[in-house]
Parts: C-alpha cells; sequence; structure tokens
C-alpha cells in the first residue's frame, strides 16, 4: 500500500509537471508572435529583438520556440547590418544544436555572412528600411540611383519627390491643398534618365489624364486625357525613354496595354485584354519584352506570370503554379524576373532566369517572409525598392451605459494572435460572437469563421469552400450566415451553415466592395450589387427587387435594417457634388430621404452603420470615433467610443456590448540588396 501511495505521488507530481510545462510552452508561443508582429507586421525590428531577447531568458527550456526567437533575432540584427547578428547564430549552433532545421539556417546564415561556402554572392542579402511614418505613400517610384522616392502627398493631393537621403520633400505639382479642390496625382514612374517623371491625374472634370513633368517641377503638360476611359494609369518606361507603357481600362471594364510617345502623343495597342486586370508589368533591359500576372480562369483568382512579346503581342506563359504569382519587377541585367509568391505558405520572393523570352531553368527562392510587398522598382545597381502595408485588424468589444451613452474602455477580443480578426457579429441568442480570422503565414484569400462562446470563451471553427470572405452576419434564426465572398464562379453571396460550414450560393454579382444585411424576421436580404444599387432579395423564392440605384458600393459603403424591420439606413454617393448623403428608406422600397450630408472626405466608415435598439436613433463612424444621432433628423452628437480605423459596428442582443473592428494601418519602404545573380554571359 505504501508503495501504490508512493506511486501515485510521483504520478501527481509528473503531471503537475507536465501540465506546468505546457502552460510555459503556451506562454512561450504568445510572446513569440509577438516578436514575430513587430517584426514583420510593423517592421519594428529593435523592439522585435527586446521580445526575443525576453523570451529567451524567461522561457530557454521551450528549446523549439527558444531556437526559432533565437534565428529570428538574428535575421533582425542582420537587417539592421549589426554584428551581432553572428553571435546569435552561433548560439543556436553551440545550444540548440539538436533543432536541426533551425541548426542548418543558422549555419546558412553564418556561411552567406562571412562570404565563404554557400553564400549566394560576395555580399548576403540584405534587406533595410528607408522611410516610415506617417506621411509614406507607396503609388510612386525610385530614381534610378536610388536617391529619390516618387509619392502622393495625401494632404495636398501634390505628386512630391522624396530625398532618402536628407528626409527633405518637395512638391512637384502645385495645387495648394485637397480641401480646395478633389484633384489628386496617382501612380508615378520616374524615367531612365531622371529628367522627366509620368503620372497619372483625377482632374476637376472627374476623369485621368496622363502627364508629364520635369524631375524639378518644371513643364507640366498633359499627354493623354482619359476622358473616354474608366481609369488609366502609367506602368513604366521603355529604357531608351522613348516611350511609355500604359494601361487602359474602357467603360466596359476591358483593358489595353499600350505604348504612348511623350514626343507626339501616338498611341500602340500591344494587348487587349478582359476585365482580368495585368498587375505589375515589367520591362525587359532590351525593350523586347514584357511581364505581368494575371488570373486564368475566371473561377479562381490565383495568379501566373506571363511574357509578352512587344513586336507582335504574342503572350507565353513564365511561372505556372497553383499558388498564386504577383510580378515584382524585370531585374536591370535584363536576365531574370523577380515575383512574389505564396507557394511555400508565406509570401516570398521568388527569381526566374529568362532567355530568349521563355524561362530558363526553375524558380528559386531569393528572400523568405518578404511580405505583400508594393514594387516600386529597381535601381540601376539592381536594389529592389518595395512597400509594405503596415497595421493590424483587430476585434474589439466595449459595454456602454445606457443611462449616459459612454462606453468603457475597448477590450482586445484574441490575446493569442494580435491582429488577423475582422467583421464580428453576436449571435441572435447572444451566447457567441463571430468574427473572420486570418491563420499566421495563410494566404491572403484564407479566412476561416470563428465562432466563440461567450461563457467558456472557448472558439470552433468553420473553414467552408470560400475565398475572400468578408462580413459574417448570423441568421435571425442563428443556423447560418450571409457572407460575401469568391468561389469558382466568382464573387457572390452566399449562406454558410453555421455548425457544418455547408455553403449554399445565393447570387453572383459585382459585391466585392458592397454591404448585406438580413430583415429581422429573416424574410429578406438586402445587398448592394456592382452598378445596380440596393437590391431587397425575397429569401424564399429569391425574387430580386432594385430600392435605390443610388446606393452603389463604390462610394455608398455602409448598409443598415432598423430593428423593427420598418427601415433601411444606406449611403449614397453625389458625384457631382462630392458628398456622401445618409439615407432613410422603407425597408419594403419607396422615396428616400436625406438625414445627413457629408464632404466627401468625411464618408462614414465601411460597416460603420448601426441602429440602437429602439429603432429610433442611429449610430455611425466618421473619421474613426462613434457618433448619434435621432433617426427624425437632428444634430449628430459625438460620443467617446474612437479609435483609428474604428468600423463594423454590431450591438449586442442586450443593446449594451458592442463588437467592432479597428485598424492602425500605414505603409513602408523597404530595399532588399545583394540579391541579383550575376548576369549570364550572352550566347
Amino acid at each position: 500500500m505504501k508503495r501504490f501511495f508512493i506511486l501515485l505521488a510521483i504520478i501527481t507530481v509528473a503531471g503537475l509537471s507536465i501540465t506546468a510545462f505546457a502552460q510555459r510552452a503556451k506562454d512561450a508561443e504568445i510572446l513569440y508572435h509577438r516578436g514575430v508582429q513587430l517584426e514583420e507586421v510593423k517592421g519594428e525590428l529593435k523592439e522585435a529583438i527586446a521580445v526575443y531577447d525576453k523570451l529567451l531568458k524567461e522561457f530557454v527550456d521551450v528549446r523549439t520556440i527558444a531556437a526559432q526567437a533565437l534565428l529570428r533575432m538574428g535575421n533582425c540584427y542582420e537587417k539592421l547590418g549589426q554584428k551581432e547578428s553572428q553571435a546569435a547564430y552561433q548560439r543556436i549552433l553551440r545550444d540548440f544544436a539538436d533543432q536541426a532545421e533551425v541548426a542548418a539556417e543558422a549555419r546558412a546564415r553564418l556561411a552567406a555572412l562571412a562570404g565563404g561556402a554557400g553564400a549566394p554572392s560576395s555580399s548576403a542579402l540584405a534587406v533595410r528600411r528607408v522611410w516610415a511614418g506617417r506621411d509614406v505613400d507607396v503609388m510612386g517610384s525610385a530614381s534610378p540611383d536610388g536617391r529619390y522616392l516618387t509619392f502622393v502627398d495625401w494632404e495636398t493631393g501634390n505628386l512630391a519627390v522624396r530625398d532618402l537621403t536628407t528626409g527633405q520633400k518637395r512638391a512637384l505639382t502645385g495645387k495648394r491643398a485637397y480641401a480646395d479642390s478633389p484633384e489628386f496625382a496617382l501612380d508615378s514612374h520616374v524615367s531612365p534618365d531622371a529628367k522627366l517623371v509620368a503620372y497619372n491625374w483625377y482632374n476637376k472634370d472627374d476623369f485621368f489624364e496622363l502627364r508629364l513633368i520635369g524631375f524639378d517641377g518644371s513643364d507640366a503638360r498633359v499627354l493623354y486625357r482619359g476622358d473616354k476611359l474608366d481609369y488609366l494609369h502609367p506602368a513604366g518606361w521603355f529604357p531608351d525613354g522613348k516611350r511609355l507603357l500604359v494601361v487602359f481600362r474602357d467603360k466596359n471594364k476591358n483593358h489595353q496595354i499600350v505604348t504612348l510617345s511623350p514626343a507626339d502623343g501616338s498611341v500602340r495597342v500591344l494587348k487587349s485584354m478582359d476585365w482580368r486586370a495585368p498587375g505589375k508589368i515589367g520591362i525587359s533591359a532590351d525593350g523586347r519584352y514584357l511581364v505581368y500576372d494575371r488570373t486564368v480562369r475566371e473561377d479562381l483568382p490565383q495568379r501566373d506570370v506571363f511574357l509578352v512579346s512587344v513586336a507582335d503581342g504574342r503572350e507565353t506563359l513564365l511561372v505556372e503554379h497553383s499558388a498564386d504569382d504577383a510580378v515584382l519587377g524585370w531585374a536591370p541585367e535584363g536576365d531574370a524576373v523577380l515575383f512574389a509568391s505564396d507557394r511555400a505558405g508565406t509570401w516570398d520572393a521568388w527569381m526566374v532566369r529568362v532567355s530568349a523570352g521563355k524561362a530558363d531553368g526553375v524558380p528559386e527562392l531569393v528572400k523568405k517572409n518578404l511580405g505583400q510587398a508594393i514594387p516600386m522598382g529597381f535601381t540601376r545597381a539592381g536594389s529592389f525598392y518595395y512597400g509594405l502595408a503596415i497595421g493590424m485588424n483587430d476585434v474589439y468589444t466595449a459595454t456602454m451605459d445606457p443611462a449616459t451613452g459612454n462606453f468603457t474602455a475597448p477590450v482586445l477580443l484574441s490575446q493569442r494572435f494580435v491582429g488577423g480578426h475582422s467583421a464580428p457579429d453576436w449571435s441572435p441568442d447572444g451566447k457567441s460572437l463571430a468574427y473572420l480570422f486570418q491563420p499566421p503565414g495563410a494566404g491572403r484569400d484564407v479566412r476561416v469563421i470563428s465562432i466563440r462562446a461567450l461563457d467558456s470563451g472557448a472558439d470552433r471553427q468553420l473553414n467552408p469552400e470560400l475565398k475572400f470572405m468578408r462580413q459574417p452576419e448570423w441568421s435571425p434564426d442563428g443556423r447560418q450566415f450571409l457572407v460575401r465572398a469568391y468561389d469558382k464562379q466568382g464573387w457572390g453571396i452566399f449562406l454558410v451553415d453555421s455548425q457544418t460550414g455547408q455553403v449554399t450560393i445565393l447570387a453572383h454579382g459585382d459585391v466585392v466592395w458592397a454591404n448585406h444585411a438580413w430583415s429581422p424576421d429573416g424574410k429578406a436580404i438586402f445587398y448592394q450589387e456592382g452598378q445596380r444599387g440596393l437590391v431587397r432579395r425575397d429569401y424564399a423564392s429569391g425574387e430580386e427587387k432594385l430600392l435605390a440605384a443610388d446606393a452603389t458600393p463604390e462610394f455608398g459603403r455602409a448598409l443598415a435594417v432598423s430593428p423593427d424591420g420598418s427601415t433601411l439606413a444606406y449611403t449614397a454617393y453625389n458625384r457631382q457634388k462630392k458628398t456622401i448623403a445618409l439615407k432613410l428608406m422603407p425597408a419594403g422600397g419607396g422615396e428616400a430621404r436625406e438625414l445627413l450630408g457629408l464632404p466627401e472626405q468625411e464618408s462614414i466608415a465601411p460597416g460603420g452603420l448601426v441602429w440602437m435598439r429602439d429603432s429610433k436613433q442611429i449610430l455611425f463612424v466618421k473619421k474613426s470615433a462613434l457618433w448619434v444621432m435621432p433617426a427624425e433628423g437632428g444634430e449628430p452628437q459625438k460620443l467617446n467610443l474612437s479609435m483609428k480605423g474604428l468600423k463594423g459596428l454590431r450591438f449586442h442582443p442586450n443593446g449594451r456590448q458592442v463588437a467592432f473592428e479597428a485598424s492602425d494601418s500605414s505603409a513602408e519602404v523597404w530595399i532588399m540588396e545583394n540579391f541579383l545573380p550575376p548576369a549570364k554571359a550572352s550566347k
């Protein structure tokens, strides 16, 4: 009997030890993901190093995670150009040799830093941030010498130039302030001799023009008027500087790739395409070929990479893969194309050699975890500039005091994975909160519906066979979700079973930027579709009725049904006045009345419109703050709930708790150097 109790005690102690270690592993994982978020999403390398160092001091016994943290710490030091990276890699080989994959990577990085065996070139690949802050814009390009960037100064709408050496900026165009006029610049490309900048300009007559201006701000002129087009933008200069590459989109959403002469404005069509627009276009050093990505099938969003002969417009496949591939640019040496791909589970930089208009070998990995880069061009020396959208989407909850209308401080929904949460909605019985979750490392099209039980905090997930899911909304009976998403036939409105994840299609259409909502009795669905406007769909029969043609999703990005089911609230854009109107109309259709008018710059946030439970007041989000006003009309009152990027409001059935999405988004500019392979000798 004594031996039995001794054995029981040993088992109990062992169980407690296992439980304690499991908790430590979980805590280490949370700290690790916090560091990854700082490193990859925010680009705050020094802060990430501090987090990894803290993990190594507190959880060195959790060896799998500790080794990965040490490897990432070395990578951060490398990006910062600091020699501490070697010490980090050497420590991995000394203290974590049992972690085979991490040790192999550390050994390779040491070899690269030393320039010895296994090094990709005489200098190691380097990635560094060159511009960060609230004024960053990534719609421009780098000058051939890499010293300057063109960009849009969104305080004024002017095209501007930033000196990356001094940090100084200067305007190229002369508009005084955005408030003076809705005109603005957008895409821009510096000429090969750095004397001119080509850019598109949205003018006061409501269409885009292609313009040229001297790099010193002189001699601005209109090269092409896009009044017969829906959109146009410059895609780059040919190496000789005598031709511009431009993309036209007509009123039917079809595309043309054309060359345009700066000398006389003459146009030559190189390639005609349907609604599937080409992505980034690169031009070979000899000017004979173009490279771009586009979707191959109408039913799938994944892109492949193609070459086009400038002489005859003949298109050939360069990179074919089931993953999503996006062109970043054509290297200045002319025999290598850089592209991004999620084929390895994250967005990485890859390169493929090109010879005589076709691939010369298989693609090779250049840089892991590049992120969803926005290409800004190569320099003559082969450095690649790119932008990154920085920031996190997350879901928060707060509680309102019904007596005062004040809210408690917002609480983050998930502490384990920071970022990647969006579009919350409470279940009709108030026992669950559903939201979209994008798992770390997943592709840009992957989202799952997470359903959190409020009593236990446990999550379960639905993974329907849909891509780019948006705005899941519980049906009034709680049995299914209404979502916008992409399937094999394109964008549409779908139902997802809340228990099984089974998908039912309701309608296909242009709903990518739309909104949708249930009627409170579940008998009707309201949604915005393309150029049609606001549509009511009978749930049982599928019969549709157009309610409001001015409620298109182009700028009308908010829609809400009153709790009593009698009234719709929606936003509509007035092109002539450049204003946003908040309107009310009967849910069955009828005349709409304007409740509130706002200037274009103060548009109500997407999903930022919700009714109070009494159907007598409306809440809306303007400039990241929450406002309330009577449905009968009156002056809006600002409430105390305010967060950057506030949108997607949803009230709990009790009328007091609110869930919402907030995002702190900005951009940064990075440079990648020392990665191009030596140019092959011409045969």
